[in-house]
């Protein structure tokens, strides 16, 4: 074997380990993106189970839907400190879902119809705010949110019990 025979098999063994590594890379990259997927998700279901946020989902779902800024208002500090406990998780959750940190899917899975409820109750006063304070942007995500799970239709679906009645687990 000649020098110029060991330099093409040396390139072309390079050039494998090359292509090997790059595969072996992009591999990596997605397990990453799969791994931070479900951090993401595990974190999404503890957002919605810490304490306050509980008690602060209870007292909102009291409240009617439609219901107007000035009645949402007279209902006192407990109320309204509800409002903004629950506003601003959903508007957290709507900016990372905006920017796929946390799936759509899970997140509608695991809060799609409340996301929808809470809207309903709070969207005049979140309007009436945004004219107040001159600020438009005010819980944008919140609201991007809801309506995306409302164009799917998510929230007059079948519910899971009943469309996923025949579900087995995997193994």
């Amino acid at each position: 074997m000649n020098w110029e025979a060991l330099t093409a098999l040396s390139t072309a063994f390079t050039g494998l380990v090359i292509v090997a590594t790059a595969i072996g890379g992009f591999a990596q990259i997605r397990q990453l993106r799969e791994q931070r997927r479900d951090t993401a998700s595990v974190e999404l279901v503890r957002i919605f189970q810490d304490n306050d946020f509980v008690r602060a989902f209870d007292v909102v779902m009291t409240l009617p839907e439609d219901l107007s800024a000035d009645e949402l208002r007279s209902r006192g500090p407990e109320y309204l400190g509800a409002v903004r406990t629950v506003a601003i998780r959903f508007e957290m959750v709507g900016a990372l879902v905006y920017r796929r940190t946390i799936s759509f899917e899970i997140t509608q899975e695991v809060c799609g119809g409340a996301t929808v409820a809470v809207w309903h109750r709070l969207k005049a006063f979140v309007e009436a705010q945004r004219l107040e304070r001159t600020h438009p942007l005010d819980l944008e995500w919140f609201e991007w949110l809801a309506d995306q799970f409302e164009k799917r239709r998510y929230v007059t679906g079948t519910p899971a019990r009943i469309r996923e009645q025949n579900w087995k687990p995997k193994g």
